[in-house]
């Protein structure tokens, strides 16, 4: 059967109305280029086609070179609704997500808000990858912790945070079907040390300098919090160096005037102390 453009027509209208994003279909692959797979529906009856179009990054988890060698022309498939185009009238789908059952089923028993255990597998500097307890065996590593959720402090690299080996409980923030991927977070279980500064301000305290910029420079207060001297607000005449006033490391006395929780900044000034 030649592949067709989906047509105008009140049946297939009516047919893709009933697809849901999210839902497992079938269908026959019809085309394969570069860039895609086209897959023709099981279930629809209507005159023409009612064609799913899967993108190369979603035939498969595993490495291919072209498309053609992940599937070919007239091969059977179950995929993953991912969204559906009522104005084009095409299906998107993703064969990956439904690539390994055992693996699908175990990640549709997660939930976003719950806790999870995990050993840690191998650390980067983009993040750390976490082998989840409980999930089946499959060629890769389901849990994945971005750098920024590995805690409130600033942490330069993730081997400052975890190691190799260690047993961690995160937050599930997400959960990916298609790349079969848990994300997690360990800043989600840590009490936000930014919180208890929110009704500080006028407070003077000291504080270390921790890194010097153009426009001023910032100063720890306490472990995890972290707030900028400006420029302006070093002595009573701006300063345009603010390494002239002082250098990374030094301890100084400074003023909190502003605690910003939903931007997560902390203004400080080390003027005018008493």
């Amino acid at each position: 059967m030649a592949v067709t453009e989906p047509l105008s027509n009140e049946a297939l209208r009516d047919f893709l109305n009933t697809v849901r994003a999210g839902e497992v279909r079938t269908g026959r692959v019809v085309r394969v280029d570069d860039r895609e797979a086209l897959v023709e529906l099981d279930g629809f009856s209507g005159p023409g086609q009612a064609l799913g179009r899967i993108p190369s990054g979603d035939l498969t988890r595993k490495a291919v070179g072209h498309p053609s060698e992940a599937v070919s022309i007239g091969q059977r498939l179950t995929f993953e609704v991912t969204a559906v185009d009522g104005e084009q009238q095409y299906v998107w789908a993703s064969a990956s997500a439904c690539e390994d059952p055992a693996l699908r089923a175990f990640l549709l028993g997660l939930r976003r808000g719950a806790t999870h255990r995990g050993r840690v597998q191998s650390v980067h500097g983009f993040g750390v990858f976490v082998n989840l307890d409980g999930e089946p065996d499959h060629e890769g590593t389901t849990g994945f912790i971005r750098g920024p959720e590995l805690s409130w402090r600033r942490v330069d690299h993730p081997a400052d945070a975890v190691t190799v080996g260690q047993q961690v409980i995160g937050e599930i923030i997400g959960v990916d079907t298609r790349r079969g991927q848990v994300q997690l977070s360990l800043k989600a279980l840590q009490e936000d040390p930014l919180v208890p500064f929110a009704d500080r301000a006028g407070t003077v305290m000291a504080g270390q300098v921790t890194k010097l910029v153009p426009f001023g420079a910032f100063v720890r207060i306490a472990d995890g919090v972290e707030g900028l001297v400006h420029t302006t607000e070093f002595v009573e005449e701006p300063v345009e160096d603010p390494g002239r006033i002082v250098s990374e490391g030094d301890e100084i006395t400074v003023r909190i005037v502003e605690v910003d929780l939903v931007r997560r900044r902390v203004t400080l000034s080390a003027r005018n102390l008493p």
